[in-house]
């Protein structure tokens, strides 16, 4: 039988990346975004694939609890979709603390809360972490590197608490990748990020995407509470 996955923050970067390899290798997925304007492009590039919009804001868990009541079940679930806002956290508010903490933290709670009211035994969770998590976050903001450890520990509390359920929940952990999300600046160039990292490249969407597919498959039944490191060998151990 076909297994039913959704992604959320599908619309672009390493969640696009997700929802089109899980549809290619058989899935029926659901990839989410906020618009149906903002998942065009998805749609687009997984045509001839069974892929679905779902379209809510992972803030609002109203919306959450409605979309993800359409399927019939939920085998997969992938969350992703996330934020950052750059700057100095001196110079930060209220605003970007609680737009980056409400999507990134609370977003993957309520998903992953009502996603479980359709998932049966044998389900498995991939939450979308970062190395920011460990290293504090070298070019990335302070809400947004905790945000980050946040959901490194709520992938583990996860974990146990659905271990008796059969239901499996890791972390995958990318570290730079080239995605609109990466910081660029003068300085901070392609060439730079691959000179720092030990495999002497950028990570790329596709990258994630495979290890993602991996945790979601029954070869990874004896897999959770785990937290994957997908860098170059940017962090080790």
């Amino acid at each position: 039988m076909k297994k039913t996955a959704v992604v959320t923050g599908a619309a672009a970067g390493i969640g696009q990346a997700i929802a089109l390899e899980l549809a290619a290798a058989g899935y029926k997925v659901y990839a989410n975004a906020r618009s149906m304007e903002k998942i065009a492009g998805t749609l687009e590039k997984g045509r001839g694939y069974d892929i679905e919009p779902m379209i809510f804001d992972v803030r609002n868990p109203r919306e959450i609890k409605e979309k993800l009541g359409i399927p019939d079940r939920i085998d997969c679930l992938v969350n992703n979709a996330g934020v950052s806002v750059p700057g100095n956290f001196r110079d930060m508010g209220e605003k970007e603390w609680n737009l980056t903490l409400e999507t990134n933290v609370k977003g993957y709670f309520f998903v992953t809360k009502y996603s479980l009211e359709k998932m049966q035994r044998g389900g498995s969770i991939v939450n979308i972490t970062s190395g920011a998590a460990k290293t504090g976050g070298d070019f990335v903001s302070l809400p947004y590197s905790t945000s980050k450890g946040a959901i490194n520990s709520m992938t583990i509390a996860f974990a146990r608490e659905l271990a008796p359920e059969g239901i499996r929940v890791n972390a995958v952990s990318p570290g730079f990748v080239d995605t609109d999300m990466l910081v660029k600046s003068e300085k901070l160039t392609k060439e730079y990020y691959g000179s720092i990292i030990p495999l002497g490249r950028l990570g790329q969407p596709s990258d994630i995407a495979n290890v993602v597919k991996f945790l979601l498959s029954d070869e990874a039944d004896f897999m959770t509470g785990q937290i994957i490191e997908v860098n170059g060998g940017d962090i080790m151990g």
